[in-house]
């Protein structure tokens, strides 16, 4: 029995060697390499938010509400008030920015439920491919130092990161720490999302390689790939959501920490302002 077990480990070991993961197609262009299967599905989400912006544009009514209607408002109503909850009022200004990056995420990680776990995808995800997660990170941290500066000013904007964590006489450290941590964001950002869409990537091509697998004249592959697939489809669906969710929430903490005024400035704010003074107890009048 284990050496059973041992053969049929060492035949799923030998189809999983095979499978090849992040190959596209490919066409240089001026020297620059372009993945045309990234851009095509690309341009397919895009195509498909747009047209959502479209019909909620045709449908939107002061009246009773279709359903794609009130489940935007619902979803905006909800993304608002996480934003006014996390950075204010002034927060509204990034609730475009956080809902066309939230559905137009989404779109792109519910191509999923398009894959066979071919090599190459009619419509593969887009975001399984590095260089989309990376392009929407570096926009949001551009916009988000564009931001900073605008709230705390060009002085206060280079002071921040001169002056924190630590006191200023330790200012090569602050800057070093800072710069890491900037550096760090896209990257933590972009990877995140890209290594979960890989991974569901790596799955379907994993489950397509079962189809082969057979224990003698028994097919075990061709039986378990239908509602592995199925099984593996639904769950990866919920997390590409959760991953829009969470590229969307990160996005507007990110904005919340640019935005913030530093705690030293508060409190020479605070100390500006004069105390109260205390009322005076009026004495009584000795008869």
């Amino acid at each position: 029995m284990a050496l059973g077990a041992l053969g049929s480990v060492a035949v799923v070991w030998r189809f999983a060697a095979d499978i090849s993961v992040g190959e596209h197609v490919q066409k240089a262009i001026g020297g620059i390499t372009i993945n045309w299967d990234t851009v095509w599905a690309t341009a397919v989400a895009g195509l498909i938010v747009i047209t959502i912006g479209l019909l909620l544009r045709r449908q939107m009514t002061s009246g009773v509400p279709g359903r794609l209607q009130a489940a935007w408002e619902a979803g905006i109503g909800a993304l608002t008030q996480q934003v006014e909850g996390t950075i204010g009022e002034q927060g509204k200004k990034i609730i475009p920015l956080a809902a066309t990056l939230f559905v137009f995420i989404l779109v792109c990680n519910l191509f999923t439920l398009l894959g066979l776990g071919s090599k190459y995808e009619f419509l593969l995800v887009p975001n399984a491919d590095i260089n989309l997660p990376l392009a929407m990170a570096l926009y949001v941290i551009v916009r988000v130092h564009v931001a900073s500066v605008r709230a705390r000013g060009a002085s206060g904007y280079f002071k921040h990161y001169a002056t924190q964590p630590f006191p200023l006489f330790l200012m090569p450290f602050n800057i070093f720490i800072n710069l890491v941590e900037e550096i760090a964001k896209p990257l933590t950002l972009a990877l995140r999302l890209f290594g979960n869409l890989l991974s569901g990537t790596l799955m379907l091509s994993l489950i397509a390689a079962l189809g082969a697998w057979k224990l003698g004249a028994i097919p075990i592959g061709n039986i378990l790939v239908l509602p592995m697939n199925v099984i593996w489809k639904i769950f990866d669906m919920f997390i590409g959501a959760i991953q829009a969710f969470i590229f969307t929430l990160l996005t507007i903490l990110y904005f919340d920490v640019a935005t913030t005024v530093d705690h030293d400035h508060e409190e020479e704010l605070f100390h500006e302002v004069p105390a109260a003074r205390e009322p005076e107890v009026a004495q009584p009048v000795a008869a």
